[in-house]
């Protein structure tokens, strides 16, 4: 006899007991012996409250980091070094946001595809837990590439304007990115390949979550130091310049502390899962999927902070209301003509 799920016509899950190899045949409502899975209605209700939830903030991050690559890559004024980081930086939350959806309902989407879920549903989740890590890497890694493009553009302007940073090799970096991230995700694979039984013998439970306890803190050493040590180098430099303003100095400390927020509060939750799970035994219905929706809100905050605060933006939001902009001491321009003069005089002396 083999036990299986079954997703019946109503689209509800439900155990299934058949006395044929499953592997070998597909299963229909005709030819199995259906029972209803003994979940309480308070937690279907729960479960289906998750996922709307979850798929809203999917398609909410999804459509904004898209925008954000047609507006940049539409207007020629936007072709430039920092914008094309922010193309490269939506791109790779894009890509990460559906694979996330993959991960958060992996049970559900191989149910709706297959019919049942039956013992390849854990590899079927191995594979987009996998795909899911090496698309955060990407993400995280062009978090940090725009921000020590931007570091590099204010304390080395001249080099900045004279050819050394160009569009197409903020395209290779990402290209780089993208390798780097692709290898770590094979290296992860072979642990979730482990947890399911996939290679070896399987992994105990307990290991694999303190593995995924170490990859939170890996996330953090490869995102928030170096994103943190460049916006503290990047206030220090401009204050140097004296071409800080105090309504940049703001803006930049919003978005610094937004990113920071949504970046370490959805770390912080898998740490606790991870723990919770450890402890009990149980997996912690209401952390994983507390887990997975802030992630949605991470991927979605990237092109809000760098793109629609963006100077640009700005100026084309007042430019379609017909005003003018607040201050023109904090134009990008004027800014620049600044760091230029300041350098100019300091290779004189």
């Amino acid at each position: 006899m083999t036990e299986v799920i079954f997703l019946n016509n109503s689209g509800l899950l439900e155990n299934v007991t058949t006395g044929y190899n499953v592997s070998n045949m597909h299963m229909t409502p005709e030819n199995v012996t259906c029972r209803t899975i003994p979940y309480s209605e308070e937690w279907r209700a729960l479960f289906h409250g998750a996922t709307v939830v979850g798929a809203l903030l999917a398609v909410v991050s999804l459509a904004g980091n898209i925008v954000t690559m047609a507006q940049i890559r539409s207007n020629r004024p936007l072709h430039t070094p920092t914008y094309t980081a922010i193309l490269c930086l939506a791109l790779a939350d894009a890509i990460a946001v559906v694979f996330r959806f993959i991960k958060f309902r992996a049970q559900y989407l191989y149910a709706l595809v297959f019919s049942c879920i039956d013992k390849n549903t854990p590899i079927f989740e191995a594979f987009a837990s996998i795909f899911t890590f090496m698309t955060l890497n990407s993400s995280y890694f062009h978090l940090v590439m725009l921000s020590a493009l931007r570091y590099y553009i204010i304390a080395c302007p001249l080099k900045s304007y004279s050819g050394v940073v160009t569009s197409k090799k903020i395209v290779r970096l990402s290209i780089l990115c993208w390798t780097i991230s692709a290898l770590i995700g094979a290296v992860y694979g072979i642990k979730a390949a482990m947890s399911v039984g996939y290679i070896g013998e399987g992994m105990a439970e307990r290991t694999s979550l303190i593995i995924e306890v170490g990859c939170v803190f890996y996330f953090l050493a490869i995102t928030l130091i170096p994103f943190l040590t460049l916006h503290v180098m990047k206030i220090r430099k401009m204050h140097t310049y004296m071409t800080m303003h105090h309504r940049q100095e703001r803006m930049m400390h919003t978005m610094m502390v937004g990113i920071f927020v949504t970046t370490i509060v959805c770390l912080i939750v898998v740490v606790t899962f991870c723990v919770y799970f450890f402890v009990d035994g149980t997996e912690p219905f209401y952390l994983s999927n507390v887990a997975q929706v802030l992630f949605f809100v991470n991927h979605a905050s990237h092109p809000i902070f760098y793109f629609l605060f963006s100077e640009v933006s700005r100026k084309n939001r007042c430019r379609k209301r017909g005003s003018v902009p607040f201050d023109s001491n904090t134009d990008f321009a004027s800014q620049t003509f600044r760091l230029r003069t300041f350098h100019t005089e300091e290779s004189i002396k």
